[in-house]
C-alpha cells in the first residue's frame, strides 16, 4: 500500500466532529502512530489495524538496543498433534537477545497503564525486571507471575483464550490448543525453565527484559512473534477490551450512544481515562460514579476501539511532554481542530510530517531541542492567526494548514498517584494574548526616551523588558509567574520545591487560570510580588556591594507584568483597593513634574488619595536615596526604610521622617546641590492627611507594593530639562 493509501486510511477514520475532549486527541494521535508504524518498513506482514490500536509498540522503549532484554521461548506447533518446544537440535527452547526498535510491533506487545509487579500483560509477550530462578517460573508464591512458563500454564489457558477459541477456526484454535497443551506438560516447562537457567548464567542473574512466545505453524517455514499471528493477537485485544470494563468499576459495558463517536455501539465506562485521570488511585472521584457497577459505565461511555486507544495514548504522549522538575510534566500536545469531512490527506500528511514527527522526534531534556522546536511552531500558528500572516518562517502558501492547528496542554504530577492538575484543548491563543499585551507594554511611553523606566533597568538585564519577546513558552513553563513571585518572604526554598500540584505552586497555578479561561486575581498576585521584593532587597542589604539595596529590575518586570495582565483583560481586581488599568501615555513631557503628574493620572491604580499618597512617599524615598548615593551616604533611606517596614500603622511616621530628611538636606545644601523635590512634597501632605492611614481600605500588599513602585520611579527620576517657569526651581531641581 502507497503513503498515500495509508494516509487516506487514517482520514477515513478521523472524527466527524471537532475535537472537543483529550479523548479526540488521543483517537488522533493512534492514528498517526498507525501511520507512523505503517511507514516505518517494520511491519511486513497484514497487521489488522483494529489489533495495532490496542498494541503499545512504544511501551518498553528504553530497552531498544539493551543486551539481554528479550527473552524468547520457541513453540513448535508445526504438528498440532505433538506440541513440543524447539528441540536442541535446532537451538533450543529458548534465547537471549536484544529488543531492538524494529522488533516493536512483532512482538505484539500490550502493556497495562500503572502495571503492578503481580499483573500480567494483555499480551503473551509480558514484561519483568527480575532474576532468572524468577523469570524461568520456578518461584511458587502469588508474585511469581510474568515468567516463560506461564505463558503457557496461563495465558494460553485463559478464560480469554477460550472466549477467543469458541469463535475461532478450527486452524486458530489448534494453535491456542497446542500452547495450552504445552503448559500442561511439565517434562516441558520443567525443561524449559531449567534451559532459561542455563542459558542466563544462574539463578541470581538479573534481567530486565520482553518475555515472549515465537510459533512455527504448519503453514509457515520458520518461527512468528505474536504480533504476526492474529489469533494471538485476537486473545490480547480479549483480555485488553474485558479489562476495559473494569479497571474503574466493574462490569462497565453495554448499549449506549459513544462519547467520542454520538454511534449507537456498545461502550465501556471502565477506562481510567487519559494520564489515569479516573482510575482508582485519583484522589478525586469521577462525579457520581458508581464503582459498583450497574450503570455506572453511563457516565463515560467510550467505545471499545476508542478505550483502546486512550488507553494507549498515554506511552504515545511520553514524546510529547516538558519536564518542570519537582515531578511536573507540561503535555503540549499538537492537533488538527478538522472533522473528518473537511480533511484531506495533504493535509494529514503535511500535519504529520511538518508539525507532529518534528516535536514527537524532539530531545527533552538539558540542551535538548524540545524549546526550540515547540517555539518554531508556535510561531508558525500565531502567525497565521494574525491578519497579514506575518512572521512566517514557512511558506506563506501553508498558511490554511497552520491555521488549523491547536496545542492541547495537560500538566500532570506524577507519583502515587499521578495527578493531571489542569488540562485545556487550546493552550497558545492565551499565552499568545498575553505576549501581545507584554510586548506592547515594553514598547509604550514609559519605557521610552524620557520615559521613567526609558533607561533603567536595561532591557538586556531582563528576558521581560526587551522589544518583540517570545514569551508563550516561558509563560506556558511557569516562568513568567515563577520568576516575578515568592509564596514566602522568608525562604527561597519555597521557590525551588514547589508543593507538587498544589494549589500553592505558584509557579503553574496562575498557568493554569490563564489556559483554562480564568482570571488571575491580583490580590494574591501582589502578595507574592512583594515577597519577591523583600527577599531581592534582603539579598541587596547582604550584599558589599555598591548598588542601591532596592531591586527595581524586579519591580519593573512585575509592574510591566500587571499592565500586560489588564491590557489583556484576565486580572481580576475585585476586592482590592485598586484595578491597575492604565490610559495611553504620552512621552513628550517637557518637566519632572508633567511627568510625574502624567503618570499618576494615566494609571488608574493612583487615582485615590490614599494609593496615590503611597506612591508618592516612595517616590521621595527614591529621590532622596539617589541624593544619598552619590553623596555616598551609607545609610539611605531604603535601608532605613525597607519595602516590609511601611504599613498602615507606620506610613504616618515614615512620611514625617522623610519630609524632615528632604527639608534637611535642602537647607544643608549651600550650593544648591541638592534636588528640591516640591513635585512630591507638595502633593503627599496633602493626600497623606486626606484619612487616617487606619482607616484606608488596602491590604499591606497593596500598599508595600505601591511604595515599591513609587521608590523605583523616585530612583528614575531625571533626565528631563526643567521648566523656567522661575529659576531658582529651575536650579533646585537639577
Amino acid at each position: 500500500m502507497a503513503d498515500n493509501e495509508y494516509a487516506a486510511t487514517a482520514v477515513n477514520r478521523f472524527q466527524p466532529r471537532l475535537p472537543a475532549s483529550l479523548y479526540e486527541i488521543a483517537w488522533q494521535y493512534s492514528l498517526f502512530d498507525w501511520y507512523s508504524a505503517v511507514q516505518s518498513g517494520d511491519i511486513k506482514w497484514d497487521l489488522a489495524p483494529e489489533h495495532l490500536a490496542y498494541l503499545t509498540p512504544g511501551a518498553k522503549s528504553e530497552l531498544f538496543g539493551e543486551e539481554d532484554s528479550l527473552i524468547t521461548v520457541y513453540a513448535d506447533l508445526s504438528d498440532p498433534e505433538r506440541p513440543r518446544l524447539r528441540p536442541d537440535s535446532a537451538g533450543g527452547p529458548v534465547e537471549i537477545g536484544t529488543y531492538t526498535r524494529a522488533d516493536r510491533f512483532r512482538v505484539g506487545h500490550a502493556y497495562p497503564a500503572n502495571k503492578t509487579s503481580s499483573m500480567t500483560d494483555y499480551s503473551i509477550t509480558t514484561h519483568k525486571g527480575a532474576e532468572a530462578h524468577h523469570i524461568a517460573g520456578f518461584r511458587d508464591d502469588a508474585w511469581g507471575t510474568n515468567n516463560v512458563q506461564d505463558r503457557f500454564s496461563a495465558w494460553a489457558k485463559s478464560e480469554y483464550a477460550d472466549a477467543v477459541r469458541e469463535q475461532a477456526t478450527e486452524t486458530d484454535a489448534a494453535l491456542l490448543d497446542g500452547l495450552a497443551a504445552l503448559g500442561d506438560d511439565n517434562d516441558q516447562m520443567q525443561a524449559l525453565g531449567e534451559a532459561f537457567i542455563e542459558r542466563a548464567g544462574g539463578e541470581d542473574e538479573e534481567f530486565d527484559a520482553l518475555i515472549t512466545v515465537a510459533v512455527k505453524t504448519p503453514d509457515s517455514e520458520g518461527y512468528r512473534y505474536p504480533g504476526e499471528i492474529p489469533v494471538l493477537n485476537d486473545v490480547m485485544v480479549e483480555k485488553k477490551s474485558t479489562r476495559l470494563e473494569s479497571i474503574s468499576v466493574e462490569d462497565a459495558s453495554g448499549d449506549g450512544v459513544g462519547y467520542v463517536t454520538g454511534n449507537d455501539e456498545q461502550v465501556t465506562g471502565g477506562s481510567p481515562g487519559l494520564f489515569g485521570m479516573y482510575g482508582k488511585k485519583q484522589r478525586e472521584h469521577f462525579p457520581d460514579i458508581d464503582t459498583r457497577g450497574g450503570e455506572a459505565w453511563r457516565a463515560r461511555p467510550l467505545s471499545f476501539d476508542m478505550a483502546a486507544a486512550v488507553a494507549a495514548a498515554d506511552s504515545i504522549f511520553e514524546d510529547f511532554f516538558r519536564s518542570l522538575g519537582n515531578n511536573r510534566r507540561l503535555y503540549i500536545l499538537p492537533y488538527l481542530a478538522m472533522r473528518k469531512d473537511g480533511l484531506d490527506t495533504d493535509t494529514f500528511e503535511w500535519f504529520y510530517d511538518t508539525v507532529y514527527t518534528a516535536l514527537r522526534d524532539a530531545e527533552t531534556g538539558s540542551g535538548g531541542t524540545f524549546d526550540t522546536e515547540l517555539g518554531t511552531l508556535v510561531q508558525e500558528v500565531t502567525a497565521a492567526a494574525s491578519d497579514d500572516g506575518a512572521g512566517h518562517l514557512d511558506d506563506l502558501d501553508n498558511e490554511d494548514y497552520w491555521n488549523r492547528v491547536r496545542f492541547a496542554v495537560v500538566l500532570q504530577v506524577t507519583g502515587n498517584p499521578d495527578r493531571v492538575y489542569f488540562d485545556t484543548l487550546d493552550g497558545i491563543f492565551q499565552p499568545a494574548a498575553l505576549e501581545d499585551a507584554h510586548n506592547g507594554v515594553t514598547l509604550s511611553a514609559t519605557f521610552e526616551g524620557d520615559g521613567i523606566f526609558g533607561t533603567y533597568p536595561s532591557p538586556d538585564s531582563s528576558p521581560y523588558l526587551g522589544l518583540g519577546l517570545s514569551l508563550i513558552r516561558r509563560i506556558l513553563y511557569g516562568d513568567y509567574f515563577g520568576r516575578t513571585t515568592e509564596p514566602t518572604r522568608t525562604s527561597r526554598q519555597a521557590s525551588e520545591t514547589p508543593s507538587a500540584g498544589d494549589i500553592d505552586d505558584h509557579e503553574m497555578r496562575r498557568v493554569r487560570a490563564l489556559l483554562t479561561c480564568d482570571d488571575v486575581p491580583l490580590q494574591p498576585l501582589l502578595e507574592e510580588y512583594v515577597n519577591q521584593l523583600v527577599q531581592d532587597q534582603n539579598e541587596l542589604f547582604d550584599n558589599d556591594s555598591n548598588y542601591t539595596a532596592f531591586p527595581q529590575r524586579s519591580l519593573v518586570e512585575q509592574y510591566t507584568q500587571l499592565r500586560a495582565l489588564s491590557n489583556a483583560g484576565v486580572l481580576k481586581t475585585t476586592n482590592t483597593a485598586f484595578t491597575f488599568t492604565t490610559s495611553a501615555m504620552t512621552d513628550d513631557s517637557d518637566t519632572r513634574a508633567d511627568r510625574l503628574e502624567s503618570f499618576m493620572a494615566d494609571h488608574n491604580a493612583l487615582e485615590s488619595d490614599q494609593t496615590r499618597a503611597v506612591f508618592l512617599l516612595g517616590g521621595l524615598v527614591g529621590r532622596i536615596t539617589a541624593f544619598q548615593s552619590r553623596e555616598t551616604v551609607s545609610s539611605t533611606l531604603v535601608r532605613r526604610y525597607p519595602i516590609d517596614y511601611l504599613t498602615k500603622q507606620t506610613v504616618k511616621e515614615v512620611t514625617k521622617e522623610v519630609l524632615q530628611m528632604d527639608h534637611s538636606y535642602a537647607e544643608a545644601e549651600e550650593n544648591r546641590s541638592y534636588w528640591t523635590n516640591n513635585r512630591y512634597t507638595s502633593r503627599l501632605s496633602d493626600t497623606m492627611l486626606a484619612t487616617d492611614p487606619n482607616d484606608w481600605e488596602m491590604s499591606d500588599a497593596e500598599l508595600q507594593w505601591l511604595y515599591s513602585l513609587g521608590i523605583s520611579y523616585g530612583l528614575n527620576d531625571t533626565g528631563i530639562a526643567q521648566a523656567d517657569d522661575n529659576a531658582d526651581t529651575a536650579a533646585a531641581d537639577d
